[in-house]
């Protein structure tokens, strides 16, 4: 089963006005043979309190095609307790799947107070989260150490920007998979994943921003990878990490 992990859906996007409708990706998917996706809010100018306005709007999309969208909450941890309730709403009431975190988009670093709550939370509740990963307030070593902060926590670091420290906090923590969003020099791809395993990666393309078909060709052509690690890495892993069967 192919399935891109990292989608955006809904805007636009209040820094790049980029959007996508539903029916924008269920047609990208199609044209690139992808059965699933997962999808999460762009980071829009009015998400309400904590993504409330358009976390709604993705368990909408999500119940409308359950056989082919699945949706994850985002969530500003400045909002405090009500991020808190919002992920607990999104997850217990509306049956969201997932959770996207982008600290550099909404300004909070990773020893933020409330962050704990909502990573404690998630890994109650048993579902993985994204991270936005290798900018200045998402290092790949702060991710690490919430990694092991919450070591029931599955934790998919996206892009693999900071290529070394990416690798070296996968290592440190299994817990920890890395996202090849938007990763293209092939040949440190295909030694990273020699290094760590094919069962610690997750693709996912970024859509709109990147093609759906671009990504999941690459691992096809990614130096030393087997078509059994292709399938791990193109939805085998992610499924696992959601307890599709």
């Amino acid at each position: 089963m192919l399935i891109d992990a990292h989608n955006h859906l809904g805007g636009p996007d209040k820094g790049d006005g980029k959007s996508q409708s539903v029916s924008d990706i269920l047609m990208a998917m199609d044209a690139s043979g992808i059965e699933k996706a997962v999808v999460f809010p762009f980071n829009e100018a009015d998400p309400g309190i904590s993504f409330s306005r358009t976390n709604s709007f993705i368990a909408e999309a999500m119940h409308a095609h359950p056989d082919r969208l699945i949706g994850f909450c985002r969530l500003d941890p400045n909002a405090g307790k009500d991020a808190v309730s919002e992920l607990m709403r999104s997850v217990s009431e509306m049956g969201l799947k997932g959770l996207k975190l982008h600290p550099s988009s909404q300004d909070f670093p990773l020893d933020h107070p409330a962050l704990n709550d909502v990573l404690d939370l998630a890994q109650e509740l048993g579902v993985p989260v994204i991270f936005d990963s290798g900018k200045r307030l998402s290092p790949p070593a702060g991710i690490a150490a919430l990694a092991v902060r919450f070591p029931r926590l599955n934790i998919i670091m996206a892009h693999m920007n900071l290529y070394e420290e990416s690798i070296a906090a996968a290592e440190g923590s299994p817990n920890i998979y890395l996202g090849t969003t938007g990763y293209f020099n092939l040949r440190r791809l295909g030694m990273a994943i020699a290094r760590l395993g094919a069962d610690r990666f997750v693709e996912g393309s970024d859509s709109p921003y990147i093609s759906m078909r671009r990504e999941m060709e690459k691992i096809n052509e990614t130096p030393g990878v087997s078509d059994e690690s292709s399938h791990l890495i193109l939805g085998g892993n992610i499924g696992s990490l959601l307890g599709l069967p």
